[in-house]
C-alpha cells in the first residue's frame, strides 16, 4: 500500500511522508520516503530520499496548508498514494477503518475540501 501520512509535530518534520509498504524504509542513511512540506522558505530535507515542497507565502502566512490542499491531493493522486493516516480527523469524522485510522484518499480529500471551505 502506498499511504500519505500526515504529521502533526511541529516543524521542520514537514507536513508528512509518502510511504510504500512494499520498500524498504530506510536506504542507505535516508528514509525511503517523501517528505511533503510547505510554505515559503523552499528546501531539501537530506534524511529523505526526496522532499516536495509547495511554496506558498500563503499558506505560510496562515500556518496551515489549506490554502495549497488541491495541489497537494493532486500530487498524492499522481505518486499513487490511494491511502492517507491521519491521526486527528480518524477520530472527528467517519470513513477512517476502525483498527488502523486509514482513509481512503478520496474520503480524506473530501473532508479536506470540506475543511478548506
Amino acid at each position: 500500500m502506498k499511504y500519505f501520512s500526515l504529521d502533526y509535530r511541529s516543524p521542520p518534520s514537514g507536513m508528512g511522508q509518502i510511504l510504500d509498504t512494499e520498500q524498504p524504509r530506510i536506504i542507505g542513511d535516508k528514509y525511503n520516503m517523501i517528505l511533503v512540506d510547505y510554505g515559503c522558505d523552499d528546501h531539501e530535507d537530506p534524511h529523505y530520499v526526496q522532499t516536495k515542497y509547495f511554496h506558498s507565502e500563503q499558506a505560510a502566512q496562515e500556518g496551515w496548508a489549506g490554502p495549497i490542499m488541491p495541489e497537494i491531493i493532486q500530487y498524492l493522486r499522481e505518486q499513487g498514494v490511494t491511502h492517507v493516516y491521519d491521526s486527528e480527523l480518524s477520530y472527528n469524522y467517519e470513513g477512517a477503518d476502525d483498527e488502523q485510522g486509514y482513509f481512503t484518499l478520496e474520503r480524506w480529500s473530501e473532508i479536506i475540501i470540506q475543511i478548506c471551505g
